[in-house]
């Protein structure tokens, strides 16, 4: 069983759930199983899956260091690594030409990218905290991009805060890091520019977050939702999103042991899944 923990399965199932959210939630004429984004979704999972699994292949040696006890590839021979990465890449495309040749293309680029960031770019300075990032978004918009009936407002907003999200913790994830990284050669921003001006770069992008989050929201809740409706959305955002990201600047302020990373790592999944499961109220 503990060789399956390398493919994330509760990152998988956020991933689900955020792309049926966005298909269900934000567009009104979405009352019925549609089997083609079940594909769409079964596609993303799969993608997503190897890409965890090709990225843990190539950067055993900082895992050993930097989570010894989470580096669950070590259970895989690498040539069932290879088998199983490229069967399931190939289910997901054909998964994804079975919903459309833009599918097809898009997922194809995704793929190419997750080679490209394991292999490359996850050892440059925020480029690979940078890519991460857009793929997060791009796992809400591509709802989007493939079906074009849903509130492409409320996609843009909702990409947005998964892109900056997933942005933040990832450099938080490379604080957490530092040690293995900065002994596999590994040039991420910690390593080059020390954990200073990283938290400095983490506590700056979840003010603009926080900023951009409620002044959206203040504008949304107050033309779309009547008391006490009203009342109820400001409050689940407040409790669920805006507090715990400013308790995640306080923290990141505190922040100066590997513990204390991981644990503002965590938070900011929490605060990623509560914010995305705002799209019920939509």
């Amino acid at each position: 069983m503990k060789a399956l923990l390398v493919f994330r399965p509760l990152n998988l199932l956020i991933v689900a759930v955020l792309q049926l959210l966005t298909f269900y939630f934000l567009d009104f004429e979405h009352n019925a199983i549609n089997l083609s984004v079940l594909f769409l979704v079964a596609s993303s999972i799969l993608i997503t899956a190897s890409g965890y699994l090709f990225n843990d292949f190539f950067d055993q040696r900082a895992d050993t260091i930097n989570k010894p006890d989470k580096t669950y590839i070590r259970f895989w021979k690498p040539s069932f690594v290879w088998v199983v990465f490229v069967l399931f890449n190939s289910l997901a495309l054909g998964l994804s030409f079975l919903v459309s040749t833009q599918l097809l293309y898009m997922h194809s680029g995704v793929v190419l990218l997750l080679i490209l960031y394991s292999v490359l770019l996850k050892r440059l300075p925020l480029i690979g905290n940078f890519v991460i990032s857009v793929l997060a978004a791009f796992s809400v918009y591509v709802v989007f991009l493939v079906f074009e009936i849903q509130d492409r407002k409320l996609v843009i907003f909702y990409a947005g805060f998964a892109a900056l999200i997933t942005y933040i913790r990832e450099i938080v994830k490379d604080m957490e890091d530092v040690k293995g990284d900065k002994k596999s050669g590994y040039a991420t921003f910690p390593v080059m520019a020390g954990i200073d001006q990283t938290r400095t770069i983490v506590l700056i992008t979840t003010a603009f977050v926080l900023v951009c989050y409620g002044n959206l929201l203040y504008q949304w809740i107050g033309s779309q939702f009547k008391m006490p409706m009203q009342l109820v959305v400001w409050t689940y955002h407040s409790v669920c999103v805006i507090i715990p990201l400013i308790d995640f600047m306080y923290l990141s302020y505190q922040s100066n042991s590997k513990e204390d990373y991981a644990r503002l790592s965590k938070l900011a999944k929490y605060v990623m899944a509560t914010g995305m499961l705002s799209m019920m109220f939509y």
